[in-house]
């Protein structure tokens, strides 16, 4: 019985670790798929090509993707701290910003906002001495 809650109270652990992992694996996707398209006419003859999401976006695009990768990795980090409230608040932001972003990349971040609210479903129940 010991083993099944200790195994119990690891589960937050384990489901903000895999949300922060799933969030860098999310930004690599998203930093090397194809992001927009571009049309060109050049004497007549159209040309269009797909451009990834640094070539559509810039720096502040990949800055982008460090910020949403920073806030998967916060609950992870303040976890292991024993601060709940910042768990709680880098979770909301997270969560937020990924449905706020639901039509350009915040799709590539649900499987870590899953994981994110599953944690801190399970969160009151353990104990503040992990």
């Amino acid at each position: 019985m010991n083993n099944l809650r200790s195994a119990f109270q690891q589960t937050p652990r384990f489901l903000f670790t895999f949300a922060a992992a799933s969030a860098v694996l999310a930004s690599l996707a998203v930093l090397f798929t194809a992001g927009a398209t571009q049309v060109s006419v050049t004497n007549g003859t159209e040309t269009i090509s797909q451009l990834s999401w640094l070539e559509a976006q810039g720096w502040w695009g990949l800055a982008i993707l460090v910020i949403f990768s920073a806030l998967y990795f916060g609950p992870a980090y303040f976890y292991s701290r024993g601060r709940r409230g910042m768990v709680i608040l880098f979770s909301a932001a997270s969560v937020v910003l990924t449905i706020l972003a639901g039509f350009s990349i915040g799709i590539f971040y649900y499987v870590a906002a899953l994981a994110l609210l599953l944690a801190l479903l399970l969160l009151p129940f353990t104990s503040n001495s992990e």
